[in-house]
């Protein structure tokens, strides 16, 4: 049972620290393109903005409250042990250890595209309630890592993916899409970023995500 809780503890504490990391990344990719924006535009981002770090702030809360009541079932002995085991299956989805199935959706891109905007887009996913990601079938995990390859391709976890990049995740679709589309979001920053990029985004009613490799 201590050891079950311990798991949770530890997937809760993990989940926390990408949550407030991603709270300070998620403002990266708005700084980029502030050059390029009208003064009406610049006020759908700072609202954009506004919004999501308020919701990130909500999810920050409410996983400190979690981790403090994981902590005392654990030191206290009354934890539930469905409980448990529903948590450590959450823990095997986040760390990608484990396929995926469910609804969500692709974005697809196809033309220049860098690792950093790469990387802004995967937080945006996350922040948006993406359960699980993968780019062309290679499935991300918490520390996945971006890098520049040969012209054309970009490097996930050091293994080198050639575009079109399909972006798969799973999760709400009609959230995620809407997240992903809407006005003043990372698509249009990116359409302005990379204005020879075409993005494509469409819902899916199902996706299989495989396991990390």
């Amino acid at each position: 049972m201590r050891g079950s809780g311990g798991i949770v503890v530890s997937f809760i504490a993990l989940l926390l620290g990408v949550l407030t990391v991603s709270q300070f990344r998620s403002q990266d990719v708005y700084s980029r393109s502030l050059q390029l924006e009208t003064p009406a535009s610049l006020t759908t981002l700072v609202a954009g903005l506004a919004e999501k770090n308020d919701s990130l702030r909500d999810e920050i809360l409410d996983l400190r409250l979690r981790l403090e009541s994981a902590r005392s079932s654990i030191a206290s002995g009354t934890g539930s042990l469905d409980e448990s085991e529903r948590q450590v299956a959450q823990l095997k989805v986040f760390a990608a250890q484990g396929a995926v199935r469910g609804p969500g959706i692709t974005v697809t891109v196809d033309g220049s595209f860098d690792e950093r905007a790469l990387s802004d887009l995967m937080n945006e996913l996350r922040n948006a309630g993406a359960e699980a990601i993968s780019i062309n079938d290679r499935r991300i995990g918490p520390r996945s890592y971006f890098g520049a390859a040969q012209p054309g391709a970009l490097a996930v976890d050091g293994v080198a993916l050639s575009g079109p990049w399909a972006v798969r995740a799973v999760g709400s679709a009609d959230v995620l899409y809407v997240a992903i589309t809407r006005t003043g979001g990372i698509v249009a920053q990116f359409e302005l970023i990379y204005q020879r990029t075409r993005f494509v985004v469409r819902k899916e009613s199902v996706l299989d995500l495989p396991a990390m490799r």
